[in-house]
């Protein structure tokens, strides 16, 4: 009986240790239990079964929209004759644009060339290593 009182008595210290280790593993199981539940997966397959008409629906429209994107269109070419206004107006866009293109093209070789000679530059003088000065010699006449 001497020993089982020894074993029942526990300091407060390490009493707070056991209990710091029980309630350590009953966070663990519920960590495991909510992440279980939470996860992508789980919230998706119960989404699906609850809603299943609005993912069939929305899946009908989505593979419809990506049947009109990746097909490609049957026009004919008396179709696309009759359409003229649409070229005009891409004409003049271009028309209006090409000065544009033109200066910006100027200004990014401008700066690609600046750009690339000062990489050039820095990169050529950290490889070159440092020139050791000549000495001229001292001449006392």
């Amino acid at each position: 009986m001497a020993q089982r009182n020894t074993a029942t008595k526990l300091t407060p210290k390490h009493q707070a240790l056991k209990d710091l280790e029980e309630a350590r593993s009953l966070l663990g199981v519920h960590v495991h239990l909510a992440s279980a539940e939470w996860s992508p997966r789980e919230l998706l397959r119960q989404a699906v079964q609850k809603h299943l008409w609005v993912w069939v629906s929305a899946s009908g429209v989505g593979g419809l929209f990506l049947w009109q994107m990746l097909m490609p269109s049957r026009r004919t070419k008396i179709g696309r004759d009759i359409s003229d206004s649409s070229a005009k107006k891409s004409g003049l866009i271009a028309l209006l644009m090409s000065p544009m293109l033109g200066m910006a093209r100027q200004t990014a070789l401008k700066y690609g060339t600046s750009f690339l000679q000062s990489y050039l530059q820095n990169h050529l003088s950290r490889h070159e290593g440092s020139p050791t000065p000549v000495r001229e010699p001292n001449s006392h006449v």
